[in-house]
C-alpha cells in the first residue's frame, strides 16, 4: 500500500511539473501569438469638433496591446492641449482639425498616420503629417534601426509635430533616392500636369541638395510597403507627396524579414 501511495504521489508530482512547464511555455508564446494576429481598432468619441481621437485596440489580449492603448491616449492629450492653446491674435479660439489613418493593423505591427491642420493666427494655416508605428510584441514604438539597414535609416532623430508630439525621422540619402525614383512618374497625360509635376520634382530634389531631408516613415498594408514623406516649405507644401517603397525593394536593400514578411501578409489580407 505504501509503495502504491508513493507511486501515485510520484505520478502526481510529475504531472504537476509537466502542467507547470506547459503553462510557462504558453505564457512565453502568448506575446508572439498575439502579435501574429490582426487587431481590431475601435473608434473613440471626438475630442472636439473636427479633431478625431486615436482609435483603441478593442479587447486587448496582452500587456503590449494595453501599452499601445495607453500611448494612444497620451497622443489625444497632446492634441487637446495644443487645440486649447490655439488662439488668434485677438484672443479668439483658432481652428484645429485632425484626421487619423490606420495604415496597418498587424501582424507584428500597428501603424498610424496623423494629419493636422490648424490656423492659430499668422499669415497662413499650418499643416503637418506625423506617423507612429508600434511593435505588437512589446507595445513600444518600433526601433527602425532594428528593422532597416543603416543605409536606409541614416541619421535617426526626433521631430516635433504641431501638437508637440515627438516623432522619429530618418535622414538617409539612400532612402531619399528611393523616394525620388518613385515620385510623380512622368505620364504625358497633360502638358499642364507635366509642368506642375516638374516644379514639384525640382522642389523635392533641389531643396535638399546637401543633407537628406528628415523623413517620416510608416507601414502601408494596402500598398504593401514602407511609406515615406517629408515636410516642404509652405509655398510648395502641395508637393509633399507620400511615396511607398515596395517590399521587393526593401528586401533587396536589406530590411529585416520580420518587417517585410509582416507587410506582405498585411498586404495580402487587405486585397
Amino acid at each position: 500500500m505504501k509503495r502504491n501511495l508513493r507511486s501515485t504521489a510520484s505520478r502526481g508530482g510529475r504531472a504537476a511539473i509537466r502542467h507547470g512547464a506547459c503553462a510557462v511555455l504558453l505564457a512565453m508564446a502568448a506575446p508572439a501569438w498575439a502579435a501574429d494576429r490582426t487587431v481590431t481598432l475601435k473608434a473613440q468619441p471626438e475630442a472636439k469638433a473636427d479633431i478625431v481621437v486615436m482609435p483603441q485596440i478593442d479587447a486587448p489580449v496582452d500587456e503590449a496591446e494595453r501599452r499601445i492603448n495607453t500611448a494612444l491616449k497620451r497622443l489625444d492629450g497632446n492634441v487637446r492641449k495644443a487645440a486649447k492653446q490655439c488662439t488668434l491674435g485677438d484672443g479668439k479660439p483658432g481652428d484645429w482639425g485632425r484626421s487619423v489613418e490606420t495604415s496597418m493593423r498587424g501582424p507584428s505591427f500597428v501603424s498610424f498616420v496623423i494629419h493636422d491642420d490648424s490656423f492659430c493666427g499668422g499669415a497662413h494655416p499650418n499643416s503637418s503629417t506625423m506617423s507612429i508605428v508600434y511593435d505588437l510584441t512589446t507595445g513600444a514604438p518600433v526601433d527602425w534601426t532594428k528593422l532597416l539597414p543603416p543605409s536606409l535609416t541614416g541619421t535617426v532623430a526626433l521631430a516635433e509635430g504641431m501638437d508637440g508630439t515627438k516623432m522619429v525621422t530618418l535622414a538617409s540619402k539612400r532612402l531619399h533616392r528611393l523616394y525620388l525614383e518613385r515620385y510623380r512618374p512622368k505620364t504625358g497625360d497633360s502638358k499642364q500636369d507635366d509642368a506642375d509635376d516638374k516644379e514639384c520634382r525640382e522642389a523635392v530634389t533641389e531643396t535638399f541638395s546637401g543633407d537628406p531631408p528628415a523623413m517620416m516613415a510608416w507601414l502601408d498594408a494596402k500598398e504593401g510597403g514602407l511609406a515615406v514623406q517629408f515636410d516642404l516649405a509652405h509655398v510648395v507644401q502641395a508637393c509633399a507627396d507620400t511615396v511607398v517603397i515596395p517590399t521587393a525593394i526593401l528586401r533587396r536593400e536589406g530590411a529585416k524579414p520580420v518587417l517585410v514578411d509582416a507587410l506582405d501578409a498585411a498586404h495580402a489580407a487587405s486585397r
